[in-house]
């Protein structure tokens, strides 16, 4: 009996020190994220010329998971006031899109003129040799259909997003190591590394990219997102973030739009 009253004192000290760093971490991580408000509002109807209100509707897909489908973007042409593009979302999820991918480029109606092939970052840390290979794949897919693949930089995590979920793990007496530990920022360096990689490859290869990650980090510097446009989980994007998001997509049809009406178009694939 009284070995069993030992070893619970101990397990309920235990208890008590993984609750009491769960605090404090949690803590840090409630002021990280409210203590300060968004700093810079975005509207949607910015971003775009002109000339890109005129021209032949396009038809748009964004193959996605959760934060394709929060960011609304078939409501984009109202909020922007473009009615030039029509923008449709399909969800995809995990990270291999493939199955879904095919259907799409396999429509006798409704095909798309370009795709956004957007990812997530719940997916990193992965394997990355196969997550480019995929793209890479899906790249020359949509060429071989006729539809121009426009890929999209992942969204970053927070800087704290990596202690949010060791906190979290402490909370649910699990091994908050799993992951790794937390100052290594394996999902933030991770996400940077396919983001640099996808950012060469298209560039290489006249693949026009969506620049996501520029639209919501902190700095070219400092490229996790920010905070102030983060939920609690650092992970997922608040309300006040898509404006940022929808304000990207203007530069990348505009260089889709520059691509097909100069010589050697490499974007526009087969020529559709």
């Amino acid at each position: 009996m009284t070995s069993f009253s030992t070893f619970a004192r101990r397990m309920l000290g235990r208890k008590a020190v993984r609750i009491l760093i769960a605090c404090l971490l949690l803590g840090l991580v409630y002021f990280a994220f409210f203590g300060r408000k968004t700093g810079l509002q975005m509207d949607a109807k910015g971003g775009f010329t002109m000339e890109q209100t005129q021209g032949p509707k396009k038809h748009i897909v964004l193959l996605g998971a959760s934060v394709g489908y929060a960011w609304n973007i078939p409501a984009l042409p109202q909020r922007a006031g473009i009615d030039r593009y029509r923008f449709e979302y399909v969800h995809g999820s995990p990270f291999d899109k493939s199955k879904v991918l095919k259907e799409i480029l396999g429509r006798t109606e409704n095909k798309p003129d370009m795709i956004f092939l957007k990812e997530c970052a719940a997916y990193f840390p992965g394997d990355l040799d196969r997550y480019k290979a995929l793209m890479i794949q899906w790249i020359g897919e949509c060429r071989e259909s006729g539809v121009i693949p426009i890929p999209t930089t992942v969204v970053p995590v927070t800087k704290l997003h990596a202690f949010k979920v060791f906190a979290y793990h402490i909370v649910k007496l699990r091994n908050p190591f799993q992951f790794g530990n937390p100052f290594q920022q394996r999902r933030l360096k991770s996400v940077l590394a396919y983001n640099d990689w996808l950012l060469a490859y298209c560039r290489e290869n006249g693949v026009v990219v969506l620049d996501l990650e520029a639209a919501v980090r902190r700095s070219a510097v400092k490229r996790s997102l920010r905070s102030d446009l983060a939920k609690v989980d650092g992970l997922h994007l608040k309300p006040e973030a898509y404006p940022f998001l929808d304000h990207a997509v203007w530069p990348a049809l505009a260089q889709v739009d520059r691509a097909e009406k100069g010589p050697g178009d490499r974007v526009s694939g087969s020529g559709r």
